[in-house]
């Protein structure tokens, strides 16, 4: 399974290299793309496109990791794969987050499982916790 992350400026390397400094070599295998404000929207999206029609034509399946729901870069990804008919062969997740990317580096998953991909979801929000909030949770329910 391939993965890519797509983002804007600097959040997708420095996430793979967060994955780097946790799971050492396994990040080779993730590929970043980000959106800046000096090569535009339209560059971006030709690279993109140019990358995921390299990628999925192949034969291959992947999960497309994305900073932001609704930002250039996540919408620019749901709109090729649909453009493209790639929709069977990756997935776009928002809300990009390193326990998510460490979970789908350690799996070999079914990208177009809903089982598998709520699966990684519900690890991902399960990663976020708050311990002022979970003390204060538990110490409420014993009063």
């Amino acid at each position: 399974m391939e993965l890519l992350l797509v983002s804007h400026r600097g959040i997708a390397t420095g996430m793979k290299s967060a994955v780097a400094m946790v799971m050492g070599p396994v990040a080779d295998q993730i590929t970043t793309m980000e959106l800046t404000e000096e090569e535009g929207i339209e560059r971006f999206a030709e690279r993109l496109e140019e990358y995921l029609t390299g990628w999925l034509t192949e034969g291959k399946k992947g999960l497309i990791f994305a900073d932001l729901q609704g930002g250039t870069p996540y919408n620019r990804a749901e709109l090729l794969l649909a453009k493209h008919g790639l929709k069977s062969r990756a997935k776009v997740i928002s809300g990009l987050n390193l326990p998510m990317v460490v979970e789908a580096v350690l799996r070999d998953m079914d990208v177009c499982s809903a089982d598998e991909l709520s699966g990684l979801v519900q690890a991902a929000r399960d990663s976020i916790v708050c311990m002022d909030l979970t003390a204060q949770a538990a110490g409420s329910d014993d009063e």
